[in-house]
């Protein structure tokens, strides 16, 4: 681009006449979690797009502690908005732009998928698209979803004719068409809170996307996608699954157990000491199983008889003795879970991706192998570049997946301000007021 030299400003401007170049939207993701919240800004990149594995650059990183992890207690629609508005702040500060869209993840309580059947007669005698959707809808309709909100709608298979399941129809001759489809959903309350907390932040939501599908999306390898595996998200607040099978997604859910916040609750009541300081032990000195000797003294300090917190050691095998007996429950309630949806034993995933802020204390992967029964890995964000300050762990793995998301279906750009899922457009509209919803999120979270 041609520049002119003003001397007397000594600064560089770009002259009117000279051609601009113009930069691709900047896209931004909201992860909105019970620890913390994480808002991420990128532009498609044309030049890394040329690369086989397709890496994104994040260009704006903004990370906010939740309220909630300071006191244990539900976070008030203030609180929890100021967090969000500040880390999109952060991140588009660091990108260089505004944000006033983003497409956010739900980890709340209420997400849940079921496999439905829907079927159309062709009338042109050769399947098209609209024939397509027509079935899409059709399956949609025969699972009806009051007072939920369809965040996705994952086509497994489809059949022209009764014939053998095959991935696309397009084309293909026929009387009739009939397709098998996974459909996510989750509480209209909650998702109607949601969308009114990140409005209140200063931006709008272009798209719902469920935390442990968006974070497989990250995490999960196309060997490990053709195969089938099961994703486990231990958040603060619940523990979130997602199997994959070769056609898709199969299963999502989200088990409210608790999650980090309930691990917390129990250190604090066992080393009598407040949520805020049982947090700090178990961040810096946190382990289950066998990944520590258990006769190493930490600092962890407890109430005193005045009430305020006073200098104190204990065992970080008191901390494991603590911890390991609520995860494994956690564990073991995902495993229920998983087999009372079907997906247990051969007719189930094969091995497990770990993510989430709880899946990186020690000792928590080869915990999860023993009580799920198969190999377990920790997943961490692939083909993700620019994180120069923070680390692209395990606690990031949503974020980046809707990152992903976003950058493979380029038309959510065009998306209206109303809330709607992408494929059929038949997410109920969101009718719940901005504190009845809100009330709702709170006392389920």
């Amino acid at each position: 681009m041609a520049l002119a030299y003003d001397p007397v400003r000594e600064t560089r401007a770009p002259r009117e006449d000279a051609p601009r170049e113009a930069l691709a939207p900047l896209v931004a993701t909201l992860d909105v979690g019970v620890a913390k919240t994480v808002c991420l800004a990128a532009r498609r990149d044309p030049v890394l797009e040329m690369h086989p594995d397709r890496p994104m650059r994040v260009l704006g990183i903004g990370v906010q502690t939740a309220p909630a992890i300071a006191s244990g207690k539900p976070a008030d629609f203030d609180a929890c908005a100021r967090a969000i508005q500040v880390s999109i702040e952060e991140a588009a500060a660091m990108a260089g732009a505004p944000i006033r869209r983003v497409v956010a993840s739900y980890s709340g309580p209420g997400v849940a998928s079921r496999i439905s059947r829907g079927a159309v007669r062709l009338k042109s005698g050769a399947v098209t698209g609209r024939d397509i959707d027509a079935a899409i809808n059709a399956a949609m309709q025969a699972s009806p979803t009051p007072n939920l909100a369809v965040l996705h709608i994952e086509p497994l298979r489809y059949m022209v004719d009764d014939g053998e399941p095959i991935d696309d129809p397009y084309g293909l001759s026929g009387k009739t068409l009939a397709v098998e489809a996974c459909i996510v959903t989750a509480p209209d309350a909650a998702v109607s809170a949601l969308k009114s907390c990140v409005r209140a932040a200063g931006a709008e939501i272009e798209e719902i996307v469920a935390a442990p599908q968006a974070a497989a999306l990250a995490v999960m390898t196309a060997e490990e996608r053709e195969m089938g595996a099961l994703v486990v998200d231990l958040g603060a607040g619940s523990i979130g699954l997602a199997a994959y099978a070769a056609e898709g997604l199969v299963y999502a859910e989200t088990v409210a157990c608790g999650g980090g916040v309930r691990m917390t609750r129990d250190l604090a009541a066992k080393l009598q000491t407040t949520f805020a300081a049982a947090e700090r032990v178990k961040l810096h000195f946190g382990a289950v199983g066998n990944a520590c000797d258990p006769r190493e003294a930490v600092s962890a300090p407890k109430l005193g008889l005045d009430g305020r917190l006073e200098a104190a050691t204990t065992l970080r095998g008191v901390i494991v003795d603590t911890l390991t007996p609520r995860l494994t429950e956690m564990l073991l309630l995902a495993r229920q879970q998983l087999s009372r949806a079907g997906f247990s034993g051969a007719a189930g995933p094969q091995r497990a991706i770990l993510v989430g802020g709880g899946a990186q204390m020690p000792g928590v992967r080869e915990l999860a192998a023993e009580v799920l029964g198969m190999p377990v890995r920790l997943g961490r964000p692939h083909d993700l570049c620019g994180f120069d300050q923070y680390e692209a762990g395990p606690g990031y793995a949503a974020s980046a997946g809707l990152l992903r998301h976003r950058f493979d279906n380029p038309q959510l750009a065009d998306v209206e301000d109303h809330f709607a899922p992408s494929l059929a457009h038949v997410a109920s509209m969101m009718r719940d007021t901005m504190g009845k919803a809100w009330n709702w999120l709170r006392d389920n979270f």
